[in-house]
């Protein structure tokens, strides 16, 4: 009797997510066209590129293994492909980063946990690669994890900016919003836009979130070198 081939977790909620993520952009691609008003046209256009862009990301997992040659645990691959979905395609697509209140800040402390959680992935998977002699030390290992987290939280603040300003300068009556530049801010917590609170603060959210995977990381892997020495 054939056996049945197990199924892997990651790649069935990999082919579930993707496909949700095909009819979002084939949807949103026939709105451009019978869109009844601009707000709604700006709003279809952006969900197409969205669409892509998740499609590239959920694929970022198995890119990563295939060209570092890590394997990446089953958990932190599940986590990953949630995170994006509810970020993309729950927090962007169907607005709930504006409809729901901390959702956003929620998303970007989860940010820099996953992606730090990745980035010891990586350096870990290297490190056993190679000679004890030119192994990279705890420290360098996490400093390597925390920059990789902040550097792909930079990034999508980059892609914010540049999708809020090539919607404006499409139609500067645009309801395109990711850097909230368009909300007013009342407070007096700091004398400038809201816009530029919202990206700082997203950045320092994220950052708390990779310093404490990274700092973790660190006494983790301090502790595995201490226990095999026999200190």
């Amino acid at each position: 009797m054939k056996k049945i081939k197990k199924l892997d977790p990651p790649r069935v909620l990999y082919f579930i997510f993707l496909g949700i993520v095909f009819l979002e952009v084939v949807a949103s691609f026939v709105s451009i066209f019978i869109a009844g008003n601009s707000e709604q046209r700006d709003a279809a256009i952006s969900n197409v590129f969205l669409g892509f862009l998740a499609a590239i990301l959920f694929s970022l997992p198995w890119i990563i293994q295939s060209r570092f040659k890590v394997k990446i645990p089953n958990y932190l691959e599940i986590f990953v492909l949630l995170f994006l979905f509810s970020a993309i395609v729950l927090g962007n697509i169907h607005g709930l980063l504006v409809s729901v209140k901390g959702y956003d800040k929620f998303l970007h402390i989860n940010s820099g946990i996953f992606i730090s959680l990745i980035g010891y992935e990586i350096i870990l998977g290297y490190n056993q690669a190679k000679p004890k002699e030119i192994r990279l030390s705890a420290g360098l290992m996490s400093i390597f994890a925390f920059c990789f987290s902040l550097t792909l939280l930079l990034v999508w603040e980059f892609y914010e900016f540049f999708v809020d300003t090539i919607a404006y300068n499409i139609n500067n009556e645009t309801t395109r919003n990711m850097q909230r530049y368009q909300w007013l801010y009342e407070g007096s917590f700091f004398p400038q836009p809201y816009g530029l609170i919202d990206t700082m603060l997203d950045l320092i959210i994220g950052s708390i979130g990779a310093a404490i995977i990274s700092i973790f990381g660190w006494r983790i892997i301090l502790y595995k070198q201490n226990k095999k020495k026999g200190v």
